[in-house]
């Protein structure tokens, strides 16, 4: 029968159990996703939903959350998804839908949609450039050559054949024709002088020249046969040129369509050029001798006070604009009102446009009119753009491509390239390599554009490259004059024969070849032999080796089997033309039967 508890003891009981129940309640946690309803932490003291931190976790489940304390405010909530990817999460600021070929930009404080204005206009998606730098574009169309030249009288860039020099190098001709799509002028206003071939050298005086019309191809013609030079001059398609010395030639110059003003004619007018009266109001500002006034037929005293009412030779007044000083010592300071910089010209340059100088600037340019020397040709020449930008190849194009050549491979460039400074002094290296590639060495700090490799720690020109150009630089800036053009079109390579080569020329192939009677020759052949079972003293019939090139009388270097037996010994000639005759003979005293092996004949010369 049980033991019945009192009430004192079934109290200690429930007070010991409490206190059980009491350790196990701090040890438990509680899973508030399953043991928790409408949970309210509106009071709490402080709450953090999510994990915090500077930087993000290298993995994260999808789902997952997390504050970036370092991100920008606004920006520091992060979600995972998916895996081990977390995503910025905000609002993006609400645009509207904008009008058709628009782009959204921002005016600093809401986005916006703008149209295409200011130099280009056009949907986005074909832009077309009306103007640069806010000057106006010509649409017509441009033909093959030409550039984009300046029209002060219509304030627009315009297409305009180049004007340059044209020269036709001739031997022991009586006519020569420089074709019009030579010396590209586009016009018949030309002038050709021709200079024979003497150091220095001398004029010669052409007997005829005539230019066609049409095709503008100049046709010069001697009463007998020179050799030299001849030079093409004038004026392009688009203006006239100077015309010197008009008045100091025999005859006057009568007024006809398309003549030159008198703005371009220099020179002086003889006393029978002059018609017999000349109207007072012609006579300009200058001084008159008493041997010119002879030169005037009813001259009356209404032309002294004109005279009279002439400016001073000399005056303090200050010229302003394109010029500067006073019209004694005047300076011509711009073009049109563009600024003209006063950096002293090299040899050779011409006044190119910069952009970053925002004026006319000394600049070297490939020439346009046709190249009598290699330095003037337009292949990969390397010229100044600005105070800080070479640039190489400008003529290189997929149509007219700029070609090196190493050996039998030859690379082609089709598109220019430019290298920016932006620190130190040295100089520059313009090489293509090896492989075709286009580089500038240098010990400066350059960028390349695409198209060339700058190369940093190079002071020369490294081998095995084909040199363009070195240019030197001070301070972060190309020098003006520190172009060297390093291009060679005339190279030359000896080749001698050393001790056992010889070297044999014939027109347009040099032969090299071996020394026989220095270094020997080899003629060689293996063959496999099987001979019968050779009595005692005796020899087998001899086998041969076939062996190219062989002839009686020369010496034979055996090469026996290893499996050759002992006792067995062997002797090798050449028995005939091509023809090596192997024999064994036995000097045992039995029967020995030479198993099949492998037997060598070399033949050594060196004659």
């Amino acid at each position: 029968m049980p033991k019945r508890l009192k009430k004192s003891q079934i109290a200690s009981c429930l007070l010991l159990s409490g206190m059980v129940l009491a350790i196990a309640e701090g040890q438990t946690l509680v899973d508030l996703r399953s043991q928790t309803r409408n949970v309210d932490f509106t009071a709490a003291g402080s709450t953090k939903p999510i994990k915090a931190g500077n930087t993000l976790p290298a993995t994260c489940a999808v789902g997952e959350f997390f504050f970036l304390t370092s991100a920008p405010a606004g920006a520091n909530v992060r979600a995972c998804n998916p895996a081990n990817t977390w995503t910025p999460q905000g609002n993006l600021p609400a645009v509207s839908q904008g009008t058709a070929d628009q782009v959204l930009s921002s005016n600093g404080t809401a986005a916006q949609w703008v149209s295409l204005s200011g130099d280009i206009t056009g949907p986005p998606a074909s832009v077309t450039v009306n103007r640069l730098q806010g000057l106006s574009i010509s649409s017509a169309p441009p033909s093959d050559g030409q550039v984009l030249q300046w029209n002060a009288a219509r304030n627009q860039w315009e297409p305009t054949r180049q004007a340059g020099n044209a020269s036709y190098v001739f031997n022991s001709q009586t006519s020569i024709t420089i074709p019009g799509n030579l010396h590209r002028f586009g016009t018949a206003n030309l002038i050709a002088d021709c200079y024979d071939a003497a150091t220095p050298p001398k004029r010669v005086e052409p007997d005829t020249v005539q230019i066609s019309q049409t095709s503008y191809d100049v046709t010069i013609a001697f009463s007998t046969a020179q050799s030299g030079y001849c030079v093409v001059n004038g004026a392009s398609a688009g203006g006239g040129g100077a015309v010197a010395s008009v008045f100091g030639r025999a005859g006057a110059v009568s007024a006809q369509t398309g003549d030159y003003s008198f703005a371009q004619i220099s020179g002086t007018a003889d006393a029978a050029q002059l018609p017999a009266g000349i109207d007072a109001t012609n006579i300009g500002a200058g001084t008159v001798t008493d041997t010119d006034f002879g030169y005037l037929a009813n001259v009356t005293s209404d032309i002294q006070a004109q005279l009279n009412t002439k400016a001073a030779a000399t005056h303090t007044n200050s010229l302003n604009g394109d010029l500067s000083g006073n019209t004694g010592a005047a300076t011509v300071v711009g073009i049109q009102n563009r600024g003209v910089a006063s950096t002293a010209p090299a040899d050779g340059q011409a006044l190119v446009w910069s952009a970053a100088l925002g004026a006319w600037s000394p600049s070297s340019v490939a020439s346009t009119g046709g190249a009598s020397m290699a330095s003037q040709l337009g292949d990969l020449a390397v010229v100044r753009s600005s105070a800080t930008v070479l640039t190489a190849g400008a003529n290189c194009s997929s149509a007219t491509p700029c070609n090196v050549r190493f050996g039998y491979q030859v690379f082609s460039i089709t598109n220019s390239a430019t290298a920016t400074i932006s620190g130190g002094t040295g100089t520059a290296y313009v090489y293509v390599n090896s492989s075709g590639t286009l580089l500038v060495g240098h010990n400066l700090t350059v960028a390349c554009s695409a198209g060339c490799v700058q190369q940093p720690g190079t002071t020369s020109f490294p081998a095995n490259v084909i040199p363009l150009y070195s240019w030197t630089a001070t301070n972060g800036t190309w020098d003006g004059a520190g172009g060297h053009d390093q291009r060679a079109l005339l190279a030359a390579k000896t080749v001698a024969g050393g001790p056992g080569i010889v070297l044999t020329e014939t027109p347009g192939q040099s032969t090299i070849a071996v020394d026989t009677g220095v270094i020997p020759t080899y003629l060689t052949a293996t063959g496999t032999l099987i001979f019968p079972a050779i009595p005692a003293g005796n020899c087998a019939a001899d086998l041969t080796l076939s062996v190219t090139g062989a002839n009686p009388g020369d010496a034979v270097a055996p090469g026996w089997p290893l499996t050759l037996p002992a006792g067995v010994v062997g002797v090798m000639l050449v028995s005939n033309t091509n023809v090596v005759s192997v024999r064994l003979c036995n000097l045992t005293a039995s029967l020995v039967q030479p198993p099949s092996g492998t037997y060598r004949a070399t033949i050594v010369r060196n004659y």
